[in-house]
């Protein structure tokens, strides 16, 4: 059971990932802190552990095992991924993280880190990987894709939250809390769960309690591979959304850092639809119907949609007619929207500044949801 206290949510503000913290804070009183710098521009560009580092070594040696339980529940939810992936990876970057950028708070560790504010859609790019790796069924378990990718993660938020807290040029205010701290590591985390779940069923796709419950508790296995306490960790639909509700009411705030990334994000976006004006459509449309509240538009002060909102409202008044026809009929599920498979498939074609795409599908998933590796 979440333990949501308003108290208890003020405490984990004050709370980061203790140990691997004092491994970064012991790295630094002997290598300095300019090697943070270094080592992450490795993570950053890679997607493999730089193991020879020392610092790799010894965070590889000292994290504690997670042990992944309820495995065929898990497994579950990651297969409703499968099932709607393209969707998802739209709802990624239409809505989970707008719905990041409004937490006011949380939102200055990403508005500081350099990388992340001057390259959107590198931001979007890694993000969607992340949720490719670890929403593949088994690959949590240890050895896999989306094992490795959590630890990688982990330990590029320590560096990052130390890093952020040494920024002369731009300094941390006690008043955010500790950067990345475990109340917004839990919002992030419901960004991808209950607020997915909620953008999927506004785009007229129909799922059971049952499979909704199991796609949140995948997430909150991905959270204690991440380090989350499990005090903030939902293991139903209900649970998540009362936790985002709580979350939503205590974060959610306009701040200049917010509207930037936002306005960065849409246009980024925007890039990846056929249509002008879109993206902003789009984005709208989600956060008309959001658990983290009814002010988050506003706090970002999104721009006017155009004439396209009516294209997305008809779209998925269309998708949800078309399902509740043929629902019983073996595959419809499967029958997505022509623009979620385009977005996804720009997404798989876009190239990064180092001529590398932005991340990988594998086939298995490519076949189920009708994408090329290039054409």
């Amino acid at each position: 059971m979440v333990n949501a206290s308003s108290e208890w949510l003020d405490q984990m503000r004050r709370i980061g990932d203790p140990r691997v913290d004092a491994l970064i804070a012991e790295h630094i009183a002997t290598r300095g802190p300019e090697s943070l710098d270094h080592l992450l521009r490795e993570l950053f560009h890679s997607q493999r552990m730089p193991e020879a580092d020392s610092l790799v070594r010894s965070y590889l040696t000292e994290l504690p095992q997670t042990e992944l339980v309820e495995r065929d529940v898990v497994a579950r939810g990651q297969h409703l991924f499968s099932l709607y992936g393209p969707e998802v990876l739209m709802i990624l970057g239409s809505y989970s993280l707008p719905l990041a950028y409004a937490a006011g708070h949380g939102v200055q560790v990403v508005y500081r880190s350099r990388r992340l504010k001057e390259d959107p859609i590198r931001r979007l790019c890694d993000t969607a990987q992340m949720v490719v790796n670890v929403m593949q069924p088994g690959e949590l378990e240890e050895g896999g894709v989306g094992w490795l990718a959590t630890r990688k993660v982990r330990l590029i938020h320590a560096l990052v939250r130390r890093r952020v807290q040494l920024d002369v040029d731009a300094p941390w205010r006690a008043e955010w809390g500790l950067p990345i701290n475990q109340e917004d590591q839990a919002g992030t985390l419901l960004t991808f769960s209950i607020a997915t779940l909620r953008g999927l069923r506004r785009m007229g796709a129909r799922m059971t309690l049952a499979e909704a419950d199991a796609y949140i508790k995948a997430w909150s296995a991905v959270g204690r591979l991440l380090g989350v306490d499990p005090s903030l960790l939902p293991s139903s639909e209900e649970e998540a959304t009362l936790l985002a509700m709580q979350i939503g009411e205590r974060q959610v705030r306009p701040t200049p850092e917010g509207r930037q990334l936002t306005a960065q994000l849409l246009g980024s976006v925007q890039t990846l639809f056929p249509v002008s004006g879109y993206a902003t459509s789009l984005t709208h449309f989600f956060l008309q119907d959001t658990v983290f509240g009814k002010d988050v538009a506003a706090a970002l002060d999104l721009p006017k949609a155009n004439w396209t909102r009516w294209l997305v409202t008809v779209r998925a008044a269309q998708k949800r007619t078309f399902l509740g026809w043929l629902d019983w009929v073996p595959g419809a599920r499967r029958r997505r929207s022509w623009v979620a498979r385009q977005f996804a498939q720009r997404m798989i074609l876009h190239k990064r500044p180092d001529a590398d795409t932005p991340f990988e599908v594998p086939p298995t998933l490519r076949r189920c949801w009708g994408l090329q590796a290039d054409r």
